[in-house]
């Protein structure tokens, strides 16, 4: 999909629960076998960390939101899964989000590989209207479907800011 194709977050392009949950498991391997090897390499190469196991719980708070931060702010609005899945994170406009808004939302990845945190996100998704997860709530971002015909009333090039979207509608 371009990076300027705005897909705009509605009822029916952000029904994609499905293609989350699986883009979300690809991530969660991708990410699990980042910190193996990240771990691994930074300890071959400069030994343990003086704070033992506290470095490591550092380094793994900080490359878990930093992975679908960094990626979902500069390649698309995609990870890894949700590129494999036809899903990409879009602002209020159906643009890519800034990358604070996709460090915003990935906070909860921290916890993520506990179940409860997992099962409050899902609920969360398959009760909102736009199936957002409270982190998407607070930063203003969607998931939506990239096979979602291009929005008509932005194009690429325009002001985005001035240009409304249905997302700032009530909800029905």
């Amino acid at each position: 999909m371009p990076s300027d194709t705005h897909v705009k977050p509605t009822d029916r392009t952000t029904d994609v629960i499905g293609a989350r949950v699986i883009a979300q498991t690809i991530d969660i391997v991708i990410t699990f076998v980042w910190l193996i090897a990240g771990v691994g390499g930074l300890s071959a190469l400069v030994g343990p960390p003086e704070g033992g196991a506290a470095g490591y719980v550092l380094f793994s708070a900080l490359t878990l939101p930093l992975y679908g931060g960094l990626l979902e702010a500069y390649w698309n609005g995609q990870t890894i899964g949700k590129r494999l899945t036809g899903v990409r994170v879009v602002d209020s406009y159906g643009s890519t989000p800034s990358f604070g808004s996709a460090a915003l939302r990935n906070i909860p990845a921290v916890i993520v590989f506990g179940w409860l945190p997992a099962l409050v996100g899902l609920a969360a998704i398959a009760t909102d209207d736009r199936h957002q997860r409270l982190f998407d709530r607070v930063a203003e971002t969607y998931v939506v479907d990239t096979h979602a015909p291009p929005t008509d009333d932005v194009q690429p090039g325009m002001d985005r800011r001035h240009t409304p979207m249905s997302v700032n509608e009530p909800r029905g």
